[in-house]
């Protein structure tokens, strides 16, 4: 009973802290709770009770308990909403999916225990104070979180920060690790303060100090990024991009053949409109198309396919591919692909993508849960399992015309064309969905030689119902586009479409999410919406770029070394900062 003071004190931390993120509170609302982000001022401090309770465990054991009753506080939070695809469009019962979710959250919430654990013994056995060595073990934990069992990194401390743009510029040096340590660096010198206020010593300041500047210096890097980046996107050349989110309830999109010619009054109509209005690329969300089509598929100009030919825009059509492949004995077996191909004008098929990082028991289910629950199938129905591309690709177009195009309903400011000069070929980088909330995937791209102008991000929110989830991969895509300097096109089937520029900022005319849920749905017949926006088109390296995750790295071999001397010494010191 005594320790239950110090397990709420954690829980409270864990709660308060997910507030910092994109959150939609049901029976509350069904937008966000707070759009301008002024909530990220409570992951500052939300973790200092936590700490708090930290620095009184005896023993490592209880050390990994409050990490891991903090991190179930945060991630039930933060993910509540994943049972809903579980429930809506899986199949299961209300009492299962809530299984499967407290399973995925204590996956989540286990980094925690493992960073307070470390946390514990590292302090226990060498005497140094959370503030010197937390933040780096936190990295690690998120980097170990990244790739342990495919990795799913959803909900990163540092997408605490993304919409306090001075603060988020630093995943231009570190990613979003850097991001997370220093979050934990600043409730970390703060924890010790209270902790000598409470004992009636002298606060010390260094940590205090220490802190803030750290933390003046990360905002005027940001505040110096910022500026320099904003002033390299009004002197780029750009390109009018349509983005069409069709808005088709999930249920039906799930049946595509049968409702192929609803779903393409959908897609078509804004995407005729997008090229009326000028635009140089039209981009549809995650396998918008209805129909599978072959993976070696030229062109989409066929009868019975739908898509008229467009008379300047290129189109980014997001289609299941699948060919049949011989199996054990003779039965033939589906061998599903999640696509984007670039489409001419006169819908040749001139380079296509097939997405990378699949859903686990979205888009496949992995071998060991087959072998040991061979009851446990697809959330998502499908012929059959869904193949993963390999390595990414950068796509490539010339615009049909270098004249600017006519006054758009919504617009970017963006410099001025080359209307002189013949058009440069514009390269563009998709990342499907899942894909995009991986940093290494985005790194990759940004590399490639030359390298890609734009990445677009096609998705499909309906999964997660009129929820935090939208949100929080809209929080995911903006820290990639500060990662590599790009900006980010975001074609959504439903849930929140945007064009994301470098800065990480959106542009204005997000379309937010549509009726993925007809019995929440506001209006259930919400129209196809489109936005139109003048992309810039940047190609210069960020310094994240170029190294990587070399921060993420080296914290964790000092997180590493740091546990192994404290292993081998013997004596602790408990109570030194």
């Amino acid at each position: 009973m005594r320790r239950l003071p110090s397990l709420a004190l954690a829980l409270t931390s864990g709660v308060f802290t997910a507030l910092a993120l994109p959150l939609v509170i049901p029976f509350l609302s069904l937008r966000q709770l707070d759009p301008a982000g002024h909530l990220e001022l409570v992951a500052w401090v939300a973790l200092v009770p936590a700490l708090l309770a930290l620095r009184e465990a005896r023993r490592a054991r209880w050390a990994a308990l409050l990490g891991l009753v903090a991190g179930l506080g945060y991630f039930f939070t933060a993910i509540y909403w994943v049972s809903h695809a579980m429930t809506a469009f899986g199949g299961m019962s209300l009492g299962l999916s809530l299984l499967a979710l407290s399973l995925l959250v204590l996956f989540m919430a286990a980094h925690w225990a493992l960073a307070f654990a470390a946390a514990f013994r590292i302090r226990q056995r060498l005497g140094w104070a959370l503030w010197v060595h937390l933040p780096a073990v936190w990295a690690a934990t998120e980097l170990l979180r990244n790739y342990l069992f495919s990795g799913f990194p959803w909900a990163n401390l540092g997408y605490t920060q993304v919409r306090t743009l001075p603060v988020a510029q630093l995943a231009s040096v570190t990613g979003v690790y850097g991001i997370a340590a220093l979050v934990v660096g600043v409730n970390a010198a703060l924890a010790e303060a209270v902790a000598a206020w409470r004992a009636g010593r002298r606060v010390g300041l260094r940590p205090l100090i220490g802190a803030a500047a750290l933390l003046a210096a990360v905002a005027g890097y940001g505040a110096l990024h910022l500026a320099r980046v904003r002033a390299r996107m009004a002197d780029a050349p750009a390109i009018t991009v349509g983005v069409v989110q069709p808005n088709v309830d999930q249920s039906r999109k799930n049946r595509g053949r049968e409702n192929q010619a609803y779903i393409l009054s959908r897609l078509v109509p804004p995407t005729l409109e997008a090229d009326r209005a000028g635009a140089d690329l039209i981009a549809w969300p995650e396998a918008a198309y209805p129909l599978y089509v072959p993976p070696g598929i030229r062109s989409f100009d066929q009868p019975g396919a739908g898509i008229p030919p467009l008379e300047r825009a290129h189109l980014l059509a997001g289609a299941a591919t699948i060919e049949w492949l011989a199996g054990e004995e003779g039965r033939p077996v589906a061998r599903v692909g999640n696509d984007q191909f670039l489409l001419s004008p006169r819908l040749e098929v001139l380079g296509s993508y097939q997405k990378r990082h699949l859903v686990p028991f979205g888009e496949y289910v992995p071998a060991a849960v087959r072998l040991l629950l061979p009851f446990v199938k697809h959330l998502v129905p499908s012929l059959g399992e869904v193949a993963p591309g390999t390595g990414v690709r950068v796509l490539e177009f010339t615009p049909v015309t270098a004249t600017a195009p006519p006054e758009a309903p919504l617009t970017l400011s963006a410099g001025p064309a080359d209307r002189a000069a013949p058009p440069v070929p514009v390269r563009l980088a998709p990342m499907i969905c899942f894909d995009a909330i991986f940093p290494e995937i985005n790194v990759a791209v940004a590399r490639e030689d030359p390298p890609p102008d734009i990445l677009v991000n096609p998705t499909n929110d309906a999964w997660y119902g009129y929820s935090s989830g939208p949100y929080q991969f809209l929080a995911i895509v903006r820290m990639r586009a500060i990662e590599v300097g790009r900006a980010v096109v975001r074609p959504a089937y439903a849930g929140v479409s945007a064009v994301i520029l470098p800065t990480g900022e959106v542009a204005p005319g997000a379309i937010e999410v549509g009726p993925v849920d007809p019995d929440l749905a506001p209006d259930p017949d919400e129209p196809a919406r489109l936005l139109l926006a003048r992309v810039p088109r940047l190609r210069d390296r960020t310094l994240y770029t170029t190294i990587g995750d070399v921060f993420a790295y080296l914290c964790a071999f000092a997180a590493a070394v740091a546990l192994v001397v404290a292993r081998l010494r013997r004596s602790a010191t408990t109570g030194r900062s």
